[in-house]
């Protein structure tokens, strides 16, 4: 874990230490038993069949095989059993170690991940798709699993086994040795020449596979839009284009991989055959007996395997060396918006929101908001008008900290929002979005969303509170009815009333309201305009208007036009100055104007 970009990953690995340590040691166990494994057969072959006298540190250790011979194979044959059983049960243990502290540490890096991703200010989620997203949090993370395992049950273990192999063929005859382990080199370099373009393969296939991701939740999650138009074929063609690349991609992958292991294979048939030879005639000079051979063959195919293995494996390495740059530069993405480090509580309920001379972009240099000011007091209702993309939601943002200011200051009781703690601020504000977000859960369960440790009975009261009690028990099953994935099993009006009930039970005292009637029948609208009044009392609200008739109660009215208020003042106030509002309100009464044509700077 030295390569820089791994390095977030080491706290992960030091905090399951006991369970990895503990693996380790029984790893090690078993690469101890690995290189016992072939010595029974060296000695039925060099003692028992040949009747080679015993080393003089065996002797009286096992039997004679000049007087015992049976009983030294009996004894020999319990040795390879009971070195077989040993092995099976430190596999076991070692794998389970291994698993386990694997799927803990995935577990971690993925809930970790998540509540990184959960902070990230709007500005970093617009820029990203949502398919993207969900690849690096559960694609990604799951190469990382099984990296995890890869290393802790077969290439670890596979490493150890060939020191261990190594050493004790060193010690039987060096020279021999010398060229056993020549072969090692060469498995290096094309483990390394391969390694290098498949892991770049393996980039190439997840931004692919990233990219298709995003576009098919994209057309998935729109499918009604896809199927009113008529447009399965266009989204066919486009899927197959965004697929093209990633096909490409995973077929060089797919030759890499089928290179690695034949290239692998062939070095080490290469190696085998010139190192048999090479003892075969050894043995016929007396240099080594039989059962030396058998040792160096059989270490020479423990050699082998974590060769093959990791020629088997590349992939898996490819896809978890990539998973760890991709996961660590999400990691390394640090919000917009955070608390300053000498930001302060913010106790008691919010009195004032004020704007002074506000400007805003959402890139350098590109201003949509300029010189904004204007106040908003508790009891006050104050409505924004204007012409689509005239920043009517870009100011509604600013309240909540989601954005911060280019310039100026948005004050709460006089205190800049960028001095105050990020969730005292937010705790001072409801949200009621023209679209309403519910998540898949019961009706009331998305009500008592709003605050927290709030249970069913506080969110029925919400419900009664706000007036909308009587289209949620028509429900099927009232309160206790399943909302579906982002509410689509619930009409329009009905997720407005979800979302209004949850925003009275937040109790907060400042209330932005993005149109929130505009999806109510008009008997619904009539008890939802009265309970918002009842929510609005005492707060200070925020009214997004699409449609005049839910503003002219509005203590103050803004007129936006690109960026800028060109007009401020009561309803009444507004139709006798004859400006752009009363020309809308004019072109709403009339069906030959066009109503967006008087939203603009006189």
């Amino acid at each position: 874990m030295k390569d820089p970009e791994a390095a977030w990953l080491r706290p992960y690995l030091r905090a399951e230490w006991r369970a990895l340590s503990l693996g380790a040691v029984v790893t090690l166990a078993r690469a101890g038993g690995l290189l016992l494994l072939p010595w029974p057969l060296k000695f039925i072959i060099d003692n028992v069949i040949f009747q080679h006298r015993l080393a003089h540190w065996l002797r009286g250790v096992l039997p004679d095989p000049a007087t015992h011979r049976m009983a030294l194979l009996d004894s020999l044959g319990l040795i390879m059993l009971g070195l077989g059983i040993a092995d099976a049960a430190l596999v076991f243990l070692g794998n389970r170690l291994f698993l386990d502290a694997g799927q803990r540490i995935v577990f971690a890096i993925r809930f970790d991940l998540f509540a990184h991703l959960q902070r990230l200010s709007l500005a970093f989620h617009r820029r990203q798709r949502a398919g993207e997203l969900m690849t690096r949090l559960n694609g990604d993370v799951r190469q990382l699993q099984d990296f995890i395992t890869a290393i802790g049950v077969d290439l670890f273990p596979h490493a150890l086994t060939i020191v261990g192999m190594a050493a004790v063929m060193m010690l039987i005859d060096w020279h021999f040795a010398l060229i056993a382990l020549s072969l090692a080199p060469v498995l290096v370099w094309i483990a390394q020449h391969y390694a290098t373009r498949l892991r770049h393969a393996m980039r190439q296939v997840r931004r692919y596979e990233t990219t298709l991701a995003g576009m098919a939740q994209e057309v998935l999650s729109g499918v009604q839009i896809v199927q009113a138009f008529g447009r399965e074929p266009h989204e066919d063609r486009r899927f197959t284009q965004h697929a093209a690349p990633s096909l490409e991609a995973g077929l060089y992958a797919n030759a890499m991989q089928s290179q690695f292991a034949p290239a692998m294979n062939l070095a080490i048939a290469a190696g085998t055959g010139a190192i048999a030879w090479y003892g075969a005639a050894a043995v016929i000079e007396g240099r080594l007996t039989p059962g030396e051979l058998l040792i160096f063959l059989a270490y020479l195919r423990g050699i082998a395997t974590p060769a093959r293995q990791l020629a088997k494996g590349g992939r898996i390495f490819g896809r978890a060396a990539v998973a760890i740059e991709r996961i660590g530069e999400y990691r390394a993405a640090r919000s917009s918006v955070t608390d300053a480090p000498e930001a302060r509580p913010f106790p008691g309920r919010a009195a004032r929101v004020e704007f002074r001379e506000v400007s805003f972009g959402y890139r350098p240099g590109q201003d949509v908001l300029h010189g904004i000011s204007f106040a908003l007091a508790p009891g006050q209702t104050v409505a924004l008008v204007g012409a689509t993309g005239s920043g009517k939601s870009t100011i509604a943002s600013l309240i909540p900290r989601f954005y911060d200011p280019t310039a100026g200051a948005v004050l709460l009781d006089g205190q800049d929002l960028r001095g105050l703690r990020l969730a005292d601020l937010r705790h001072q504000v409801a949200l009621v979005l023209q679209d309403p977000v519910l998540f898949q859960a019961s009706v009331w369960e998305n009500i008592a969303y709003g605050r927290e440790g709030a249970g069913r009975d506080e969110a029925v009261a919400a419900a009664r509170a706000v007036g909308v009690e009587g289209v949620i028990e028509a429900l099927p099953d009232g309160f206790d009815t399943l909302v579906a994935e982002r509410g689509h099993s619930l009409s329009g009006g009905q997720r407005q009333c979800v979302a209004i009930a949850r925003a009275m039970l937040c109790d907060a005292p400042v209330v932005i309201l993005d149109e929130p009637s505009s999806s109510l029948d008009a008997a619904t609208e009539r008890r939802v305009m009265a309970a918002l009044d009842r929510l609005t009392a005492n707060r200070a609200a925020l009214v997004i208007a699409h449609r005049l008739s839910t503003v002219r109660a509005a203590d103050q009215i803004l007129v936006l036009d690109q960026g800028r208020i060109v007009q401020r003042g009561t309803h009444e106030t507004l139709l006798a100055e004859a400006g752009p509002y009363a020309g809308l309100w004019q072109a709403l009464n009339d069906d030959t104007a066009t109503p967006s044509s008087y939203l603009v700077a006189p």
